[in-house]
């Protein structure tokens, strides 16, 4: 036989003793307290320090330090899917099972058929993962609850017998007694036997109680399920909201930056083109000063070649 340890004590045990994903024995299960994980809504066993306002299983817990907040699943709705559209459940059942049906429990489509005999442990009927534990749960009540209640009647026919068995002892000097004590003890058994047959009759009455606080109790889960998926959505809508006020600063500081650094090229491009206007200027000026030069020095030997011819001239006239 194979033995594994408890997560708990740490004691090893067989392995048809531990029970659950946490692997725990008999005794560690009576002791441990007991809560649903806000994620995949299943009951789990409280193994040291947990979150109380967002409490989480195991693997819910490393999900979401690995992954952040989850999304509802596409299935079974619940907010547990860490990595893609479907929680790990629903993703690992419908690898082996195939796509789910409607459950007749939560009407959600999260119904995976896993073959006749997961159906008869659930009286042939079609559901989901939660809708079975709590069905299974509430049989094991109601189990627990009819096991008393025999163990009720069984103990007060003992004490009949036994009394019937003292008296059928005594002497003769009592048997008035004993017959008191005999019509006593038939009318306590008759009226064990009417409250057993007002039990059979209360049977179906009881049956409808059971539906009636299953039913209430689903749909106190899911109010209490759509609240969580509200507050998730609120939560990421402030969020995104919150985004979208830093992406908008964000762009309202990048355009400020790019018109003071548009503004600061035009500027630089406009003492450019001043800059070139005024060299256009001071080159027009100095062609002009050169220009005036240039025709007054062309003046000044004009005059002096006339002059040279004058006076060869007055020469040649004088020498004849």
């Amino acid at each position: 036989m194979s033995t594994k340890v408890c997560g708990n004590c740490n004691i090893k045990h067989a392995s048809a003793e531990l029970s659950g994903p946490q692997h725990l024995c008999k005794e560690c299960r009576r002791t441990l307290p007991q809560e649903k994980c806000s994620f995949c809504q299943i009951d789990f066993y409280v193994i040291g320090n947990i979150n109380k306002s967002k409490p989480a299983c195991k693997k819910c817990s490393e999900y979401y330090n690995k992954f952040g907040d989850p999304k509802p699943c596409d299935w079974c709705k619940t907010p547990s899917a860490f990595k893609g559209s479907k929680c790990f459940q629903c993703k690992s059942a419908e690898e082996k099972y195939g796509k789910p049906s409607r459950c007749e429990g939560c009407k959600k489509n999260a119904y995976f058929d896993k073959g006749l005999e997961a159906k008869k442990k659930v009286d042939n009927k079609a559901l989901c993962l939660l809708c079975t534990l709590k069905y299974k749960k509430e049989l094991h009540r109601s189990g627990k609850f009819k096991r008393s209640s025999a163990e009720i009647v069984n103990n007060k026919s003992s004490k009949s017998k036994r009394t019937k068995e003292s008296t059928d002892a005594s002497s003769s000097s009592h048997r008035a007694c004993k017959t008191k004590k005999e019509t006593k003890e038939t009318g306590i058994q008759a009226d064990l036997c009417g409250h057993s047959a007002a039990e059979d009759k209360a049977g179906p009455d009881k049956d409808n109680s059971m539906e009636a606080i299953l039913l209430t109790t689903q749909l106190k889960e899911e109010i209490a399920q759509l609240k969580r998926q509200l507050d998730t959505r609120d939560r990421d809508l402030i969020e995104k909201a919150k985004n979208l006020n830093e992406k908008k600063t964000e762009m309202w500081e990048l355009e400020k930056k790019l018109q003071k650094k548009l503004n600061d090229q035009n500027l630089e491009h406009i003492k450019r083109i001043e800059g070139m206007e005024q060299l256009i200027r001071d080159v027009r000026s100095q062609n002009s000063l050169l220009s005036r030069k240039l025709k007054t020095t062309s003046r000044k030997s004009n005059t002096s070649s006339l002059a040279t011819s004058l006076l060869m001239d007055t020469e040649e006239t004088d020498s004849t």
